[in-house]
């Protein structure tokens, strides 16, 4: 009895969350959005954490040449062995990155635009550090 009376004040709470704020007496001048905080797409911290990502990537090829330099190293990854591939498939995930953070840019997702290229940038990062630690 207790569980279905539990349940019913629950639909009820969210009914009353679905009543319009203008028929419960607020002003609708007082319940606004605050004003957005655009930018510019290309401003300093987006400059930084793009650059971030490119360094990671750069990181990522570089320990990963230096890693199988070392004998019985190979590369897991079939795509990435040789190094011209290695490079175009870093490249293409740097810009990648770019024109999706562009994309949540304009469609004024600012806070998820930043995380995008670090999102994406994570694995290599975690991949630069196993590969710094492959020693001959």
């Amino acid at each position: 009895m207790a569980t279905n009376l539990r349940a019913f004040v629950l639909v009820i709470v969210m009914e009353l969350c679905l009543i319009p704020s203008t028929l419960m007496g607020a002003d609708p001048a007082v319940i606004q959005p605050p004003p957005s905080t655009a930018h510019h797409f290309l401003d300093a911290r987006n400059i930084s954490i793009l650059s971030i990502n490119a360094m990671i990537m750069a990181a990522d090829i570089a320990t990963t040449r230096r890693a199988l330099q070392v004998p019985g190293a190979y590369e897991a990854n079939p795509l990435m062995r040789n190094q011209g591939a290695a490079i175009a498939m870093k490249t293409a995930t740097v810009c990648g990155g770019i024109g999706l953070a562009y994309m949540l840019h304009k469609s004024g997702h600012h806070k998820a635009e930043r995380f995008v290229p670090l999102f994406m940038g994570v694995p290599s990062a975690i991949a630069s550090v196993h590969n710094a630690g492959i020693h001959p």
